[in-house]
């Protein structure tokens, strides 16, 4: 049942538009208005899932309900059962959304052939100090829980391992185009080396706390690292 879910909710939400969150919102300082009454499912869902977004970043597993959900999103309850019959799929839909939208502008930037590889790789990492050193921060909050709920929960565990598989090969592929005497399971094993230094900067920098240390400097320590795992000989 819960595979089967994991498969309905991925093409539904491949099919979403890019959305956005301000600080203002995730702070719960989003206005509401009276329930819409109109809407389909091409704009529908998308806000939905932007609402599932902001309650599941502010409030966590235990806060995320449908009822929370549909509140935030001014719909009636029964709205948003029509789109997501459960809360389980509704949860599955916006942890792929987020997981999607990371993948889509880490793949964008990894793509920029404006830049050599190596100023790719840092792209992508100059994003991620971005986000995780953010005031409206969404990526800790929604890995930790993320990660807790993978733990128990097997649909979100499939999700998971799925995500992580293709986080890996992204940056597998630009360790290849960084240094291509590489063998190619030697690029797959850097390439999950800096998934995973990437996993550990989520948990680092959120515990970390606010100037608990130079961000700069750490950020700049940091790409020397990344430098050396993807140009360093066999």
């Amino acid at each position: 049942m819960e595979r089967d879910l994991a498969r309905w909710a991925k093409p539904l939400v491949a099919r979403m538009k890019d959305i956005s969150l301000s600080s203002a919102e995730l702070g719960g300082k989003h206005v509401q208005s009276p329930a819409r009454q109109r809407g389909n499912r091409s704009t529908r869902v998308p806000e939905i899932l932007e609402a599932a977004i902001r309650v599941f970043a502010s409030e966590g597993n235990v806060g995320f309900t449908q009822r929370r959900v549909a509140a935030e999103a001014q719909i009636r309850l029964a709205t948003l059962q029509h789109y997501f019959g459960s809360r389980d799929e509704l949860l599955l839909a916006t942890i792929e959304e987020v997981a999607r939208r990371y993948l889509q502008q880490y793949r964008s930037l990894a793509s920029d052939s404006a830049l050599p590889p190596g100023a790719r790789l840092e792209a992508i990492l100059d994003d991620a100090f971005d986000a995780l050193t953010a005031a409206n921060n969404v990526v800790s909050p929604f890995a930790f829980e993320c990660w807790c709920l993978a733990e128990h929960q097997p649909a979100v565990r499939e999700l998971m391992v799925n995500v992580s598989r293709e986080f890996r090969e992204l940056f597998s592929g630009l360790v290849a185009q960084i240094n291509g005497a590489l063998p190619v399971e030697e690029s797959r094993l850097r390439g999950a080396l800096l998934f995973s230094h990437w996993e550990g900067l989520i948990v680092f920098l959120r515990r970390s706390g606010p100037g608990a240390l130079d961000i700069a400097a750490f950020r700049t320590a940091t790409k020397v690292v990344w430098r050396a795992m993807s140009v360093a000989s066999q």
